[in-house]
């Protein structure tokens, strides 16, 4: 819980610090996704599993807007993503995730309004909790709880839905669509985590990670498959990563914010800067 003198800022959700999960140790001994094609077995860069703390942060309760992200480019002449088809969204879609925008889009809307992208820690935090669940709702899948596609005739699912849709699938904290809807950016090069085994090529790429698996479903596979590889790709310690440059249908982010210090929060203060003295 927020303390008496939290002024969260609108929009947003306040994750205290404290310590928490992040990453696994579980691993994919059957080589299950390897079998199916995948890039990488299940868990493999996701480990090992820590338990560490960060300081308390601020995240937005949802996905960016493609009616806050119009604000955005109107205020700074930035171009719109491309399938606008012009400087406004399509009608009606006023509070869907905005999307095909690429990192440095992502990374400039934030630093425009204020804030920043959150870091790996910081989003898995927002999204797991303290307990480390799975998933944000829980440990156990549940089909149907999310944005995300349930069979392989119909792979995308429901398509983009307006933020906040899906409130069974919100987070411990209360932060909502962080599994379904849009993958995310976060502001992390896509590396091995400490101690990690792992080796990839994909780690010397100057690769972004995105988090929090999309509508889009994951390919052609079995129906049976097809449902494993959706769980398994849902679950808020899944990386996946891409160049910065790339834009999609299904990738778009939300914001983080520092959480100020104490005689900020309470007297409206900041800290002075120390004083340079001439020697």
């Amino acid at each position: 819980m927020a303390g008496c003198f939290e002024n969260v800022p609108e929009g947003m959700v306040y994750i205290p610090s404290g310590e928490f999960v992040i990453g696994t140790n579980e691993s994919d001994s059957e080589k299950h996704a390897i079998s199916l094609g995948l890039d990488k077995p299940w868990y493999a860069d996701e480990s090992p599993e820590r338990r560490t703390d960060i300081p308390g942060f601020y995240i937005d309760r949802y996905e960016v807007t493609n009616l806050q992200y119009y604000i955005f480019c109107q205020a700074t002449d930035h171009n719109p993503p491309r399938h606008w088809r012009g400087q406004k969204f399509p009608e009606g879609e006023d509070s869907l995730p905005v999307t095909y925008v690429s990192f440095f889009d992502a990374a400039a809307y934030a630093e425009w309004a204020g804030k920043r992208l959150p870091n790996e820690m910081e989003w898995e935090k927002a999204a797991r909790g303290r307990a480390g669940f799975i998933y944000p709702w829980g440990d156990d899948f549940i089909s149907g709880i999310a944005n995300l596609a349930t069979s392989p005739r119909n792979k995308t699912g429901q398509g983009l839905k307006p933020v906040g849709s899906f409130p069974k699938s919100a987070s411990p904290y209360g932060v909502h669509d962080m599994v379904g809807n849009a993958w995310e950016w976060v502001w992390d090069y896509y590396v091995p985590y400490p101690n990690s085994k792992f080796k990839s090529a994909a780690f010397e790429k100057k690769h972004y990670v995105v988090r929090g698996m999309s509508f889009m479903g994951v390919g052609h596979f079995s129906k049976k498959d097809f449902l494993k590889v959706v769980a398994m790709k849902s679950r808020a310690s899944f990386r996946e990563h891409l160049s910065p440059l790339a834009y999609k249908k299904d990738i778009g982010f939300r914001c983080a914010k520092d959480r100020p210090a104490f005689m900020e929060r309470v007297f409206g203060v900041k800290p002075e800067e120390p004083k340079k003295v001439n020697i």
